[in-house]
């Protein structure tokens, strides 16, 4: 079988049982006498008791290990462009939906901020809860630690993404067609001067150079001292620092920091450029973007070694065979859903994409699960969004 690498219904329907669906039913017995046979005794498991408070206590563990723990239901997740962030989202989304949870959303679109930085008077008031507090915060945002505390719980779990910085901006450059702004394309970077390129302005106010250290709030002028700094803080705020390049590896890190199911976790590539439109950059290029996003090359080198060291901490070994697993799941949704992959404009779509340089996905399947697992992003935050309406009774 072909291994598939990621990758309105508004209503609740009925389908026949699925063989992902009868394997699943059995596996939870299976894991039901296991947690039993294991809480009965002495031996250490692969379990975290619940969510922790710093990094070092959570993902970069020390092996010692806990026979239960409690799913975690307030999660923060800072959205980064480009970084393979709408894929993510759409597990956060999907959960959240799942277990009626509530969200931090505008009354339209699918932002809370950027280029401004986050304000909790950005949340549509007749979808925030009495207490204030939402339950999931995963939309496009800008980074702005004591305005988003105000509408977070205590013990929510702060998670976001980075990716290559080199691959990050041709991405940024070319999906959002950044030369009809700048007047050159991503191939001349390399014939521009250093001063040239740093006083472009941002394209839209919010997309250009260093756009992860951006997004995460900071100016993208940075000196090095202020960067350590920032880098410093960002390690001591987020429990997890997930790196696209090595995502399966992030879901499994970030289901046992949330002590979620691998079924939790599993979901199709989402806003992915297919391969046959990405350019390949020549060397000149890739040392002119590099040297562009200096700041973004320091930030993602050192979570990437956070990383590192997270899967060391984790085991090699259990690790791939959990990777294996989270991929072979995958495989069964996308065979149970019917799904296929298309251009992400192709009429045949029933939720078209923004761009047609990415895959969309045909389900050939009623299960509303398979049906959100296909949405485009802007569409499943209108669906999840209507879904509060309805719970919170707002016409």
């Amino acid at each position: 079988m072909t291994q598939h690498i990621f990758g309105s219904c508004g209503c609740d329907v009925r389908v026949a049982w699925s063989n992902r669906q009868v394997r699943t039913i059995i596996a939870g017995l299976l894991t039901g006498v296991f947690v039993f046979l294991v809480a009965a005794s002495s031996t250490s498991t692969f379990f975290f008791t619940q969510p922790h408070s710093t990094l070092r206590d959570v993902v970069y563990w020390d092996g010692v290990n806990k026979a239960q723990c409690t799913p975690a239901t307030h999660v923060f997740f800072l959205k980064i462009h480009k970084c393979a962030s709408t894929t993510v989202q759409n597990v956060f989304l999907r959960f959240g939906y799942k277990n009626n949870l509530t969200f931090a959303l505008p009354a339209g679109a699918n932002y809370l901020g950027n280029p401004q930085y986050f304000h909790s008077n950005m949340l549509w008031k007749p979808l925030v809860p009495p207490d204030g507090k939402v339950d999931i915060f995963a939309l496009h945002t800008r980074l702005n630690p004591s305005e988003h505390t105000r509408v977070l719980h205590n013990d929510t779990v702060w998670v976001t993404i980075l990716r290559e910085p080199t691959a990050l901006y041709e991405s940024l450059f070319n999906f959002y067609h950044m030369q009809n702004a700048f007047g050159f394309d991503l191939g001349q970077l390399s014939e521009k001067s250093m001063q040239e390129l740093t006083s472009l302005r941002r394209y839209g106010g919010k997309l250009g150079r260093n756009q992860m250290l951006f997004d995460l709030g900071y100016p993208e002028n940075i000196s090095v001292t202020e960067l350590r700094s920032a880098i410093d803080n960002l390690d001591r705020r987020f429990h997890l620092v997930m790196i696209s390049e090595f995502i399966d590896e992030s879901f499994i890190l970030l289901r046992h920091l949330l002590c979620w199911s691998f079924h939790d976790v599993v979901v199709f590539a989402k806003n992915a450029r297919r391969k046959e439109v990405k350019p390949q950059l020549d060397p000149k290029t890739i040392q002119k973007v590099q040297e562009l996003n200096s700041a973004d090359v320091l930030l993602y080198d050192h979570f990437l070694a956070r990383h590192k060291q997270a899967v060391a901490n984790f085991g090699v070994k259990r690790m791939a065979d959990e990777v294996a697993e989270l991929r072979g799941l995958r495989d069964e949704y996308f065979e149970d859903c019917g799904a296929r992959e298309v251009n992400g404009k192709d009429a045949s779509l029933r939720f078209r994409e923004y761009s047609g340089l990415v895959n969309g996905y045909v389900i050939n399947n009623s299960d509303l699960n398979c049906q959100m697992m296909s949405m485009p992003e802007l569409t499943l935050v209108n669906f999840v969004r209507d879904h509060q309406k309805r719970l919170m009774g707002v016409a």
